[in-house]
């Protein structure tokens, strides 16, 4: 075992779980729920010794690298380690030919242990011969560096029994070790295991000794709902498909933690699905915040209030699944509830499938012959889905021509977008604040083709109707925002606030 293992920590106070900080979109203006997951304060600054002991060094790279970087280069935006290949060192660049030179940027995980735990890590590259020479440090939740593997006669790094001697944070920092000289870029893998300690044979007692009752384990604060323990992506809770879980709430599972309690659930997806996550039945003074998260644990979208001025602060994202696998959810109010109020929260959630086809209605039943006619049962005229009406100088875009696939009936589909510049905050629209000239696409989610394209007008406005087969997916680019539209239509709205959204929640 080439591990060095640097200090030993002396017992703290409890820490429960700090979670990542990530920024998603270039743009967060345009989406302030879409967030890494919640957290309470940020940490203070790495030690400069940190840093000093690892350089930057570069990747001699000759094949096109499309595996990006995830952001995570700090402790405070450190992510949560999970058994996972794919990862890389370097960002995502095109090599059309030759070779080019890049440099390596460290990435830095974290996982929660308690007093006892016994922990092995292991970091190799996807490559047998070698694409990155790695290194490990490993850190306590006071950034001290406690143990390392900086070895460079392999090209894997690995922490092996290591024991926590306190409750809290483990950073884990990788990178490339400068002086063994081997990096082409690529990905590669992390594998670990945090494995609770085994607890001691109890001993015979003697004759004369009387012993009481064993210890009942702790199973969490009065009033946590049945879910508990799901804090991270670990300890996701499972659900269905079309199903309603109710009597969920924010109340800590541990009652000395002064953090806030926050839910992952995760579901099972396939390609095609069109999903839509959402909290619901919302008990008074109760405020969600929702974020979706692919199989890799990329974030998605995130949902703060459905419709704030109406006061409803539920939360809802729809998502046009692309992969199979894993739909992570992470639900949380983004503040610190006292311990007093916490019972008092609730809420209920459900991920369902939307369906984009228009059912074939169903053959008219017939009476058998010689039966008297029957007389049939009048039914309520349905009333006419409105139409969008432009209104001057709204601009009308006509749809690009489409080929309509075989076998799937299209209808048409209204699309409306205004954008406004919220010049005086008051979070609506007035005469003088659209924005002219945002480009608006219209995406066909079956085919993934471009239906129709346009410019909003000087009140900022622009307004399509495509034939498609079901669902589309409006585009606005430079506001960096995408949203699904179901067939029935839709006329959304994107706000801009004068002043800079946070980059954080809260």
């Amino acid at each position: 075992m080439r591990t060095r293992i640097l200090a030993v920590l002396a017992g703290g106070s409890l820490a429960m779980l700090a979670l990542m900080a990530m920024v998603f979109a270039p743009n967060a203006q345009a989406q302030p729920a879409l967030q890494a997951p919640l957290q309470q304060a940020a940490m203070a600054a790495p030690p400069s010794s940190v840093l000093s002991q690892t350089p930057e060094v570069s990747c001699t790279v000759a094949t096109t690298q499309t595996v990006g970087k995830l952001g995570n280069q700090s402790f405070e935006t450190a992510l949560l380690m999970s058994n996972v290949g794919g990862l890389s060192l370097i960002a995502a660049v095109n090599v059309p030919s030759g070779t080019v030179v890049v440099p390596t940027l460290p990435d830095y995980y974290y996982i929660n242990v308690f007093a006892g735990n016994q922990i092995d890590v292991n970091i190799s590259p996807a490559s047998a011969g070698g694409n990155y020479n790695l290194g490990l440090q490993v850190y306590d939740n006071n950034r001290t560096l406690i143990a390392e593997d900086s070895d460079p006669s392999n090209f894997s790094a690995s922490v092996n029994d290591l024991v926590a001697t306190y409750n809290g944070i483990m950073y884990f920092y990788v990178y490339q070790l400068r002086a063994a000289g081997t990096c082409s870029g690529g990905t590669y893998n992390i594998s670990f295991t945090n494995s609770a300690p085994t607890s001691t044979p109890t001993k015979t007692p003697t004759p004369t000794r009387t012993t009481g009752p064993s210890p009942t384990p702790y199973a969490g604060a009065s009033g946590v709902d049945r879910f508990e323990l799901n804090n991270n992506f670990d300890q996701a809770t499972t659900i269905g498909l079309n199903v309603k879980y109710d009597n969920l709430n924010f109340v800590q599972w541990d009652v000395n933690s002064d953090e806030w309690d926050n839910d992952f659930l995760k579901v099972r997806v396939k390609p095609g699905m069109l999903v839509t996550c959402r909290t619901l039945e919302l008990k008074p003074g109760t405020d969600t915040n929702l974020i979706l998260y692919d199989v890799t644990l990329n974030g998605i979208n995130g949902s703060d209030d459905v419709n704030r001025a109406a006061g409803d602060l539920s939360s809802s994202v729809t998502y046009y699944v692309t992969y199979e696998g894993w739909l992570y959810a992470l639900v949380g109010e983004g503040f610190s509830r006292p311990t007093s109020e916490q019972a008092g929260t609730g809420y209920s959630f459900e991920c369902t499938v939307v369906n984009q086809s228009t059912p074939t209605p169903a053959p008219t039943p017939t009476d058998s012959p010689n039966m008297p006619t029957r007389t049939p049962v009048l039914t309520d005229t349905p009333i006419p889905s409105p139409t969008l009406t432009p209104t001057p100088p709204f601009i009308k875009v006509n749809p690009l021509p489409t080929a309509t696939p075989p076998g799937l009936p299209t209808q048409q589909v209204p699309v409306s977008l205004l954008t406004f510049y919220d010049t005086n905050g008051n979070n609506k629209y007035d005469p003088g604040e659209g924005i002219v000239g945002i480009s608006a696409r219209v995406i066909d989610l079956t085919t993934g083709k471009l239906l129709a394209q346009g410019l909003t007008d000087t009140t900022g406005r622009v307004s399509f109707t495509v034939s498609a087969p079901g669902a589309v997916q409006l585009v606005v680019p430079f506001l960096n925002r995408s949203e699904i539209i179901l067939p029935s239509g839709k006329a959304v709205t994107i706000r801009v606030s004068p002043s800079e959204l946070p980059r954080a929640i809260p």
